[in-house]
């Protein structure tokens, strides 16, 4: 086995310290000093194909050239220690990472597509871009430091990865009744049965947001508990076994891109009388993308018998839609197929919500036939 240790300046930099053979034979190294994008294109290109690296050490860096995009912000993050934007992606032999202490943030898409890193500890208060960490299925869990620890970690970041998330507080927060049973100034991040949710409580009303569900697991069906109102952005993304997902009666709003790129989801349990979308911040106009790309997506069940008490728009991304079956409660399916809703048609067989073109002309249309059909069942089935 290769093992070699380099201590880099700006002036020697690592690619001017390995030859083209060690290039290929080093399977361990240590780095210490400063790393450059030209070292983080070398790292990459040592650890992807024929080549052999698979343990890399960075606990000496102690500076880095930098550059991660935030696209809500539309600015680049500074920071003196942090792994660029695509710094290793599809670096498919590598195992083992060390970062060093003072790392501030790791870039997008930084490791998406490193099958096998599994050996990763995180620093504590690190900023994680969008889809870092995406398709890493070793990756086991991931903690979540403090109160306010989901604030610094994207909700894609580990699309397709981790099988539980883990935070400070590890039980559902409300009894049997739906009382809080947690202490009155608690707030924020806890993790329940792998999954995150945020916590608030204001003048007696509690509101709780599902944030991230373990794209990594391997359960099939997932009942989100009972307690939950908001389902937030990436909360359900690239989700590989997950078939079924149930949501309680509590659950009345799904945000931007709730559900996204999940492959086996066959099956939408809605049990609330009424559901509608969020935006994802206050400046985005637009929230008919909330579910989208689940290909084999072919049942939907709505609880609500009164189609005015729910969002069409929550579900007119669907590319599959007319190969979706919806089920609405006894009694109602009429209402679902006759009732009508305003749109905006920008161009033929173009429909858009008319929020965003109130200056435009209107037209009715009957939305809810989009789908393969409408089905009733009843409602007691499901108790």
């Amino acid at each position: 086995m290769i093992k070699k240790t380099i201590i880099c300046t700006k002036e020697n930099p690592l690619h001017a310290q390995i030859s083209e053979t060690e290039k290929s034979e080093i399977e361990e190294i240590i780095v210490s000093g400063f790393l450059g994008i030209e070292d983080f294109h070398l790292l990459t290109e040592m650890s992807q194909n024929d080549n052999k690296l698979h343990s890399l050490d960075m606990s000496g860096v102690s500076e880095t050239e930098f550059d991660f995009y935030l696209p809500l912000a539309d600015d680049y993050y500074c920071a003196k220690i942090g792994i660029t934007d695509d710094a290793f992606v599809d670096s498919v032999n590598l195992q083992r990472i060390v970062f060093p202490e003072g790392l501030e943030a790791i870039g997008n898409r930084a490791f998406s597509g490193c099958i096998h890193l599994k050996d990763v500890d995180f620093p504590s208060k690190l900023v994680i871009g969008s889809l870092a960490f995406q398709n890493c299925p070793l990756l086991e869990y991931f903690y979540i430091e403090g109160q306010d620890g989901i604030d610094y970690l994207f909700g894609d970041a580990f699309a397709g990865s981790i099988k539980r998330y883990v935070c400070d507080m590890n039980e559902w927060p409300l009894n049997d009744s739906g009382k809080p049973i947690c202490p009155s100034d608690f707030k924020g991040c806890f993790s329940f049965e792998g999954a995150v949710f945020n916590y608030i409580e204001w003048l007696g009303d509690v509101d709780i947001y599902m944030s991230r569900y373990p794209c990594g697991s391997e359960r099939k069906e997932y009942v989100v508990p009972n307690g939950v109102d908001t389902i937030k952005e990436f909360a359900f993304t690239k989700c590989r076994d997950l078939q079924q997902i149930t949501f309680p009666e509590s659950c009345v709003d799904l945000t931007v891109n709730a559900i996204t790129d999940c492959p086996e989801l066959n099956t939408l349990i809605f049990r609330s009388k009424s559901l509608d979308g969020r935006r994802s911040c206050h400046w985005d106009m637009d929230w008919d993308n909330i579910i989208t790309n689940c290909p084999k997506l072919k049942d939907i069940y709505l609880f609500a018998d009164d189609p005015s008490k729910v969002s069409f728009y929550i579900f007119a991304s669907l590319e599959n839609i007319d190969d979706i079956v919806l089920h609405v409660p006894s009694f109602s399916a009429k209402k679902y197929k006759e009732v009508e809703h305003d749109f905006v048609r920008v161009e033929e067989g173009v429909l858009i919500p008319p929020s965003a073109y109130d200056d435009m002309e209107k037209t009715k249309v009957k939305v809810w036939q989009e789908f393969k059909k409408i089905e009733e069942f009843d409602p007691i089935d499901f108790m």
